[in-house]
């Protein structure tokens, strides 16, 4: 075996994966661009932190009931379309975003990102899942999210240096032009790994709404640590920009180097954990996942210094890193294929209906106690997330 056959072996780059991570990278390139400009477009456009928060929270809600219907979608119309038009649909909404003078204006793109998610989250994931046998599915799935961290070593710095010098609505033009041709990757080189589609039973898919609410008796642990770790990242994860822009009146490019930061370190550990959830599981991994989340968070609290935001910006990056890959490889490993869309559905869709009023709940903290009263409350919940994280059985 060639050098060439060795390293496809071992990063998975076998089958759809090549063209997956090329298609994700592409279009997390745009993403993480998005991600740092988006809280400053609002400001611009005359909103507050509150505002932030309500459309991140109007975003999540519509996205979570959606997923309690659309992952019974992706196992019987297959991944494939549900992910062709979550992008058709995200492309529709940048458009919308690019046209609005006044934040009022972006509640409609919010409604349209929101869709999107939901037809692409539960479809996308057991794609990938699907795409490698499951002996390798931790180093998938941390290849998977290299997608989104590797380009944060460039995307990020980028947006900031553009975004304080031509401004934040250049960047959405580049997250736009990226979307587009992140499609078209997707659609013409990405082949369906669904085998066995269920008939389209629209009607038995809304009346086993009530079903998905309840998770499995052996996966109760398990959700109540995911909802509890969604929850706690959700009360600043949507307005944490907006905070330290506010808060210590860092620049775009200070922003953008602390979360390239977080990318860097998050792209350099993802493999190594992917490799070590293969040997060891994932329960030790979600325990240090969690464990490092608190330490994060208690930094936040205490400091307002830049250098050690970097350093913290670092400990979130590990965090991630041990979080992703664990907790996807889990719940594939766990359910059947012909259910795997169904219940990544019903767990993002818990998570996000249960969560959804998190950004808002930050919002309210922040104007009201300050930077530290938001990660007061998400140390508690991060203690919460690691005592139901020793509950997981492998």
């Amino acid at each position: 075996m060639g050098i060439k056959d060795k390293l496809q072996d071992a990063l998975c780059l076998r089958g759809n994966i090549p063209s997956l991570f090329l298609s994700s990278l592409i279009e997390c390139t745009g993403w993480n661009m998005w991600s740092l400009v988006w809280q400053p477009f609002i400001l611009s456009l005359g909103g507050s932190t509150s505002v932030i928060g309500g459309l991140n929270s109007l975003w999540g809600a519509i996205q979570s009931i959606l997923q309690l219907v659309t992952g019974g979608l992706a196992d019987s119309l297959g991944r494939k379309k549900l992910v062709n038009a979550y992008y058709v649909i995200s492309i529709v909404g940048i458009g919308i975003t690019l046209a609005a003078r006044s934040w009022v204006y972006l509640i409609p793109s919010v409604v349209l990102f929101a869709v999107a998610d939901a037809l692409g989250e539960p479809a996308f994931t057991p794609l990938f899942a699907e795409s490698v046998e499951e002996t390798r599915r931790g180093t998938a799935f941390s290849l998977l999210s290299l997608t989104w961290f590797l380009p944060g070593f460039y995307s990020q710095l980028l947006a900031g240096f553009l975004g304080d010098r031509v401004g934040v609505r250049q960047v959405l033009y580049i997250t736009l032009a990226l979307e587009v041709l992140s499609l078209v990757v997707f659609a013409v080189f990405v082949k369906e790994t669904l085998r066995e589609r269920k008939p389209v039973e629209l009607s038995g898919i809304i009346r086993g709404i009530p079903g998905n609410l309840r998770p499995r008796g052996d996966l109760i642990s398990f959700y109540a640590m995911s909802i509890l770790d969604r929850f706690g990242w959700g009360l600043s994860g949507g307005i944490f920009v907006a905070m330290i822009y506010e808060s210590f009146d860092f620049t775009l490019l200070q922003i953008g180097i602390l979360t390239t930061a977080t990318s860097v370190t998050s792209a350099l550990a993802l493999m190594p954990v992917g490799r070590l959830v293969d040997r060891r599981g994932s329960r030790g991994s979600l325990l240090a996942s969690a464990t490092l989340s608190s330490i994060l968070f208690l930094g936040y609290m205490s400091t307002g210094s830049f250098v050690i935001f970097i350093a913290l910006q670092v400990v979130k990056g590990l965090a991630i890193a041990f979080w992703d890959p664990a907790h996807n490889a889990y719940l594939s490993n766990v359910v059947e294929e012909s259910e795997r869309g169904r219940f990544f559905g019903s767990l993002n869709g818990l998570k996000g209906i249960l969560c959804f009023p998190a950004s808002l709940i930050g919002a309210y903290l922040y104007e009201s106690f300050g930077f530290s009263g938001v990660f007061t409350a998400s140390l508690v919940i991060s203690l919460l997330t690691f005592a139901f994280a020793l509950k997981i059985k492998e």
